[in-house]
């Protein structure tokens, strides 16, 4: 049961996708993360909560939170540092320290849920049971994600990262979006037409707190084999 007398942070999350994933990763470097339930089916009261009816939603306080973007600006912007000895000021490592790369990085956000997380999700789907496979849209969402990672791959060759110089929430927000690929779907074919796009996903996957929630990257040999759709 949910009640506004709740003080402590709870965070609901769909189980298993990979959405969810990248907000509970982004958890991992909050000094105070919110307590997090994962649901593995939609639940009517929770989502009574959500003026999108929809998940993630944060419960901060008496205060209900929905949608990804804005449950990821509250959750960074809103974070206290440490300062026993070492200032963590995540503010700064995940969004930028000034306005004009928290812009740039909010840019990316915007671009990479909108634009990449559907497909992938698509391909996850269609891959996993989740929904019908048909190879014809399979393989048109796989070309339409290769050309924006082809047009991605042309900004990062002469950028170390997608926002600055350093590792921040948009290069966690693509690797995140684009790891069921590169374990099941992305082959050397397909990864030699991307190398800019390779080199920030294994930067970010090979960090402890990526690891930790997605697990260990397996370059993908070939394309996995889909399993059979199971009705809901």
């Amino acid at each position: 049961m949910v009640t506004a007398e709740t003080t402590n942070e709870i965070l609901f999350l769909r189980e298993g996708n990979a959405l969810s994933k990248f907000i509970e990763l982004v958890t991992e470097f909050l000094p105070l993360p919110p307590k997090i339930l994962k649901l593995k089916k939609l639940d009517k009261e929770v989502l009574s909560y959500s003026q999108t009816k929809t998940l993630p939603l944060l419960k901060a306080g008496d205060v209900f939170i929905s949608g990804t973007i804005p449950i990821i600006n509250y959750l960074v912007k809103s974070a206290k540092d440490i300062s026993d000895g070492v200032i963590l000021d995540n503010r700064t490592i995940l969004l930028g320290k000034n306005i004009k790369e928290e812009t740039k990085v909010g840019m990316w956000l915007s671009f990479i849920f909108s634009k990449i997380f559907p497909i992938t999700n698509d391909i996850e789907n269609q891959l996993y049971g989740r929904k019908k496979f048909d190879i014809r849209q399979f393989e048109c969402v796989l070309n339409d994600l290769l050309e924006i990672l082809v047009e991605i791959n042309q900004h990062l060759e002469y950028n170390t990262f997608l926002s600055a110089n350093h590792v921040q929430l948009s290069d966690i927000m693509l690797a995140s979006a684009l790891f069921i690929c590169y374990n099941d779907v992305l082959t050397q074919n397909e990864l030699d037409i991307i190398p800019n796009v390779t080199r920030v996903f294994k930067f970010v996957s090979h960090m402890k707190n990526f690891r930790q929630v997605f697990g260990n990257v397996v370059q993908c040999k070939k394309v996995k084999k889909p399993e059979p759709y199971i009705q809901p």
